[in-house]
């Protein structure tokens, strides 16, 4: 099963004995050498940078960027654009979530459905896209955002996520899927080590000076996942591992579209849980942002010169399908079968983790002797 997200590729092995999955080998293809594009540059030319070279949450890369870039010049972004950043954020991983969901679930939408999803998220794209504009334009105003915040929500509301709750609307795209994966009880239910704020200082001292961190992060004892499922797992104890997962997405689609009305309403947000950032050693700086596949970090140093001399970024996939990740572990013991089925449930797993690459998965008996 594979599908198309960005550059490069992850590929998944799933080697099975007795029905159960007994090894899994995650195998990441990424383009090297990305950040070397950012040394030699001026400060201010790292954010359209960061939007450019990346095709998946674009805008979240860029105000990292932005945040890293400031810190380590030791300066504050101002009011406005914290409010325009914080509306570009939250319209971003709305639609990147919808995205995902959409146009990677590995099995197909009933026909009725299928037709006019797409119409639902390109309109969802197009809202998302003008409350982008506007922030990178610095040109917010309250009024535009709350009609560019209802599009948006009426195309969310079309493909299933409510306005209260997880559970998605009836007779939905997101009803479909969870129809689709509500007896796939193959994978166990695994309460995540979420990736938090607290854990800032750690990350970033271990990516300053750690060589192939950004490749292979992990904590003290901990490889921790980031994303919706870390951020907001319920503790439904009944329902499946693939169902909570996809509960979660939706749930935390729902909430940013809450947190974009209240904000094009009052002007106010929780800017801690979207974006932050801090010094580090020497003239450098990092910027965080929590974005649709988790907690994507962004470090910079600033030379004698005034221009970039280090640059790092480390992004949320690395940690969610690390080699022995949160996604691994969960394979790790399933009764996952090696038929058609098994290469079903673990892309479905797979998309409900949202790597930003693409994958491809392959599931085959162990050889025993």
């Amino acid at each position: 099963m594979t599908f198309l997200l960005g550059a490069g590729t992850i590929r998944i092995d799933v080697t099975v004995s007795r029905a159960l999955a007994c090894s899994v080998a995650v195998k990441a293809n990424r383009p090297q050498g990305l950040t070397r594009m950012f040394v030699g540059r001026r400060p201010e030319e790292a954010p359209p940078l960061a939007g450019q070279v990346f095709s998946l949450c674009g805008f979240a890369q860029s105000v990292a960027a932005r945040l890293a870039v400031l810190n380590a010049a030791d300066m504050a972004m101002k009011v406005d654009e914290r409010i325009g950043s914080g509306a570009g954020l939250l319209a971003e991983r709305i639609f990147e979530t919808l995205r995902a969901l959409i146009l990677h679930w590995p099995c197909p939408l009933p026909a009725s459905l299928g037709a006019t999803a797409g119409r639902h998220l390109r309109e969802a794209l197009a809202a998302s896209q003008e409350i982008i504009a506007a922030a990178k334009a610095g040109q917010i105003d309250r009024a535009h955002l709350a009609a560019a915040a209802a599009r948006l929500s009426a195309a969310a509301s079309a493909l299933g996520i409510p306005s209260q709750g997880d559970t998605p609307l009836p007779e939905s795209a997101c009803a479909a899927m969870l129809q689709d994966i509500g007896d796939d009880r193959v994978f166990n239910g695994r309460r995540p080590d979420p990736l938090t704020i607290n854990d800032d200082p750690e990350v970033i001292a271990r990516l300053c000076d750690e060589p192939g961190y950004a490749s292979l992060p992990h904590l003290q004892g901990r490889v921790a996942e980031t994303g919706a499922y870390a951020r907001l797992a319920a503790d439904d104890v009944e329902a499946s591992h693939l169902v909570q997962r996809l509960l979660a997405r939706i749930n935390d689609a729902r909430l940013c579209l809450k947190h974009l009305t209240a904000l094009a309403a009052t002007g106010k947000y929780d800017g801690a849980s979207l974006a932050c950032g801090g010094a580090t050693p020497g003239a450098g700086g990092y910027g965080a942002v929590e974005c649709a596949r988790g907690r994507l970090y962004h470090q910079a140093e600033i030379g004698g010169d005034g221009r970039l001399s280090s640059y790092r970024i480390l992004a949320p996939t690395e940690w969610n399908f690390h080699p022995a990740g949160p996604f691994v572990e969960t394979l790790l013991s399933s009764p996952v079968g090696t038929d058609e089925a098994a290469v079903r449930s673990v892309s479905r797993l797979a998309v409900l983790f949202d790597p930003c690459v693409a994958f491809e998965v392959n599931v085959r008996e162990a050889a025993h002797a």
